[in-house]
């Protein structure tokens, strides 16, 4: 299976950041464990494609990618007949922690943290709120008490010490041994329970606290059953508003007669509907202020901002046509 990232989630090196988040979401959608619970190979799947978008979905961390790629030095090939490991342990080696899967293999995150991605409502990612979820998060397994099995023997490719080094020239990296998983030992006998990673997958009702203003990708740091876990955010998009910095973007339309004439409209906002005044004259895209109406970040509350869209009739009627002849007439 390739380990190059752009081919990882099917897209170009030349793809945009929007094009790089559809691909990835599909993706993620499509292999996520929960979504194919026969399929053994889906988590791996998963995760690689994670691991692949926490650097290409990382500007800086892209363009040290695509120079490694560029300068001709492959920063997935093996040195001295060693081959790397897990995905992950190569892009934590190179990137200083930004690999890893954010939806909870538990045995590549820092040790006794796990990861997981939960969506939330637009809304309640910019109010703040509670959501109640299940989680699925790597538990210590009761039949090895987390050993993985028994008969531990030193790692005969890295001594004991769980990481090699390998690349070239300028290029050198320290990544964790493939054939132990970085734990430095082997065993003998696997636990038939968890396959040797010393963990089971359970399910947890948890209640979560989101900040105000939180954001896609915003991860947070929570207790779950006594575990650290890390929680990242992916924010659903909503039919009427969008995002900008702290300011809640929106579009209303109003008539012809409405924009000439003036008219009250009850406008949607993140604390409920509110009046807003548009006053005689106003024309086509029109951006109106409702002021403190947006999101609090930092102590500071944005403002709603309003794009007027003016909806002109498609077909009239012999009165209408006759009105707007004489509109015609007037030169207005």
């Amino acid at each position: 299976m390739t380990k190059d990232l752009y081919e990882i989630l099917g897209v170009g090196e030349s793809s945009s950041p929007d094009e790089l988040r559809k691909a990835y979401r599909d993706l993620a959608k499509k292999n996520h464990p929960d979504a194919n619970p026969d399929d053994p190979a889906a988590e791996e799947r998963f995760k690689r494609i994670s691991d692949a978008y926490d650097i290409l979905g990382n500007p800086e961390k892209r363009e040290q990618y695509d120079l490694m790629r560029k300068g001709g030095h492959d920063p997935f090939s093996g040195g001295g007949g060693e081959g790397f490991g897990d995905l992950s342990d190569i892009l934590r080696s190179m990137f200083g922690g930004g690999g890893g899967s954010p939806f909870g293999a538990g045995r590549h995150a820092s040790r006794g943290t796990s990861q997981v991605e939960i969506e939330i409502p637009f809304v309640t990612a910019a109010k703040g709120g509670t959501v109640q979820r299940v989680l699925r998060l790597p538990v210590v397994c009761r039949d090895c008490k987390g050993a993985g099995g028994s008969g531990r023997e030193t790692c005969t490719s890295c001594g004991g010490a769980g990481r090699i080094s390998s690349g070239q020239g300028f290029f050198t990296t320290m990544h964790p041994c493939a054939n132990c998983g970085g734990r430095g030992y082997t065993l003998k006998k696997k636990c038939s329970t968890c396959g040797g990673t010393g963990e089971v997958r359970s399910s947890e009702k948890v209640s979560l606290r989101i900040p105000p203003g939180a954001s896609d990708g915003t991860t947070l740091r929570a207790s779950i059953g006594g575990n650290p876990v890390l929680v990242r955010l992916r924010v659903k998009t909503d039919r009427f508003f969008t995002r900008q910095g702290r300011d809640i973007l929106c579009n209303v339309t109003v008539t012809a007669a409405q924009a000439v004439l003036g008219t009250t409209l009850m406008v949607r906002t993140l604390g409920g509907k509110v009046k807003l005044k548009i006053k005689p004259g106003t024309q086509p895209g029109t951006v109106l202020r409702m002021r403190g109406r947006g999101v609090v970040h930092n102590g500071v509350k944005g403002d709603q901002l309003v794009t007027v869209v003016v909806k002109l009739p498609v077909e009239l009627n012999k009165e209408q046509r006759s009105l707007w002849t004489e509109i015609k007439k007037t030169g207005s």
